[in-house]
């Protein structure tokens, strides 16, 4: 079988097995997904991510409609010469049958690269990858806790910096609470650059590259909210209750994100339209790092989910305006990690 522990997935796009023609990559982050996905197409591409004729990006809609259009691609002939690379985003289940059609056809001239959302055991699709020859499962999971700042200090040392320091451990377990996955990954570069030449990290470096506290926005609280992390808001919240952000506000602001939500996934249902042709509907666009996260939750979210989420939206908002007794945070902390607790594949139930 086919399948790795999520400690080993990241590895394993460093040194993929060439028995493997197809791999697939999931989890309940879609930053972290879309940064592994674009990890596996540079090793295999030698860097590039933009070639029209080594690669080509396939979305999951697409191959559902049309199964054979994932059998072509995976075969067809490089311009040029050269390995191609097929990407399929936002699989699911319902794609498992295509996919395993494109799978009995592979002889091993272009790779594929699926990626998904938080998958179950009994997923069709992570069946069809666990048990394949020429096929591998990658699941990815964000990192807390202890584990993160052991997976933050290996990432410092790939990027060439000195080890941390007995003394800046600490600081960097608060600075690094709360952090999403891309957060993390750019707050590293950052600390091995300032640090390259020191001889450890310093509680000095620490806090000299930490994001300020308006880094903690709102966008980071909807995604934990929006991907199920309900662990993560309580940190979020008091490093946006420290800056003196607006916490009313920030609820407007989920139930902006939600409604853009609920109009996307309608237009789905009515027009017959793909995630990414849903999203590119709405006005003003998806923010571009937003837009793999947002597509993966079109997907993942039920719309019925999705009404619930805007109901209890609602709910608070009217319980703010209303002579309440408990302070903001705490309410909306609370009624925030509910909501966050609903979303598909929520960590911490």
């Amino acid at each position: 079988m086919a399948k790795l522990a999520a400690s080993k997935s990241r590895g394993y796009l460093k040194r993929p097995d060439p028995a493997h023609h197809a791999m697939l990559l999931y989890g309940p982050d879609a930053t972290q997904v879309a940064a592994r996905r674009d990890d596996a197409i540079r090793a295999r591409l030698g860097g590039a991510l933009d070639d029209p004729f080594r690669l080509a990006r396939l979305e999951a809609d697409a191959v559902r409609r049309d199964p054979a259009l994932l059998v072509d691609e995976v075969n067809a002939m490089g311009f040029g010469g050269g390995d191609r690379v097929v990407v399929l985003n936002g699989a699911a289940d319902g794609t498992a049958a295509a996919i395993a059609a494109a799978l009995e056809t592979m002889a091993g001239g272009a790779a594929l690269i699926v990626t998904g959302g938080q998958l179950a055991a009994s997923s069709k699709l992570r069946k069809l990858f666990e048990g394949a020859g020429n096929a591998v499962a990658l699941p990815f999971y964000p990192a807390e806790g202890a584990a993160l700042e052991t997976e933050f200090s290996a990432l410092l040392g790939e990027l060439g910096a000195p080890p941390v320091g007995p003394d800046a451990r600490a600081a960097l377990a608060e600075v690094l609470a709360g952090f999403q996955f891309g957060e993390a990954e750019r707050f590293a570069e950052v600390l091995a650059l300032h640090a390259l030449e020191e001889e450890t990290v310093t509680v000095e470096a620490v806090l000299a590259c930490a994001p300020p506290a308006a880094e903690a926005d709102f966008d980071t609280a909807i995604q934990a909210i929006a991907q199920g992390r309900p662990r993560s808001l309580p940190s979020l919240m008091e490093r946006l209750d420290a800056q003196g952000a607006s916490l009313p506000g920030l609820v407007r602001v989920l139930s902006l994100y939600f409604q853009r939500l609920h109009r996307a996934q309608a237009a789905m249902d009515a027009e017959g339209l793909d995630a990414g042709a849903a999203m590119g509907k709405l006005r003003p666009p998806i923010f571009w790092k937003l837009r793999d996260a947002f597509a993966s939750q079109l997907r993942a979210w039920p719309h019925g989910a999705v009404e619930s989420a805007l109901t209890q939206i609602g709910a608070l908002e009217a319980e703010l305006r209303s002579g309440r007794t408990l302070p903001d945070r705490a309410l909306i902390e609370r009624a925030l990690m509910r909501i966050a607790m609903t979303a598909p594949g929520a960590r911490g139930r």
